[in-house]
């Protein structure tokens, strides 16, 4: 009886984190193409295929879900960045892979961040656990920065985490430049310049013999 009563438990448990995952899904599309003032609790929870209560079941409050979807996504470009290794070259090379998505899940991906931004600046409980999420993303990539300086025994030229922050703002910038006027930013341009902004010169180039 105790071992029913387990399973049942934990399937109640698996049933609400498929519905809490379902309901962060259906708002980071409806985000990204309507924004997060012009997507309402019912929509989300009709895109996701709930009801408004099993949204307040999960959410407290919209605002609640966009925090849990901003921690979601910076888990996931945290994760990201643990998964590059190598020199400043194999670094530089790692985030410009990273920026070349597929246009329509990058146009997807750049709008929800900045809406992530937008609603950090409007909204201060939403500002905080921006903060917090954005800290640890230059934490992350200053750690990994710092490290490959210590790799070729040169000092950094400024702090980690303001090189992290100047290597964040310039891929959001670029792509934003990007989906405007596609022509103005080739696709090795943020790779060629974080490459540029990390050592003070530009890559080789592949020897054509």
């Amino acid at each position: 009886m105790t071992v029913n009563a387990s399973r049942k438990r934990l399937s109640r448990e698996e049933s609400r984190a498929q519905t809490r995952e379902g309901l962060l899904d259906a708002a980071k599309m409806l985000f990204a193409r309507q924004g997060f003032e012009g997507s309402s609790v019912e929509q989300i929870a009709e895109a996701a295929g709930y009801t408004r209560g099993a949204f307040y079941s999960n959410f407290e409050s919209k605002e609640l879900l966009l925090i849990a979807l901003i921690e979601r996504c910076f888990d996931d470009d945290l994760n990201g960045i643990a998964q590059l290794q190598g020199d400043l070259v194999s670094v530089s090379a790692g985030f410009q892979e990273a920026a070349d998505l597929e246009e329509a899940r990058h146009r997807e991906a750049h709008l929800l961040k900045m809406e992530f931004w937008m609603c950090a600046l409007r909204y201060p409980v939403v500002r905080a656990a921006y903060a917090e999420q954005h800290a640890r993303l230059r934490t992350a990539i200053g750690s990994l920065i710092e490290a490959q300086y210590a790799a070729l025994h040169r000092p950094l030229p400024a702090p980690a985490d303001q090189l992290a922050a100047v290597t964040v703002a310039l891929r959001n910038g670029l792509d934003s430049q990007k989906l405007i006027s596609p022509d103005a930013v080739p696709n090795d341009l943020y790779g060629l310049t974080l490459h540029l902004l990390l050592t003070g010169h530009a890559p080789q180039q592949p020897s054509t013999d």
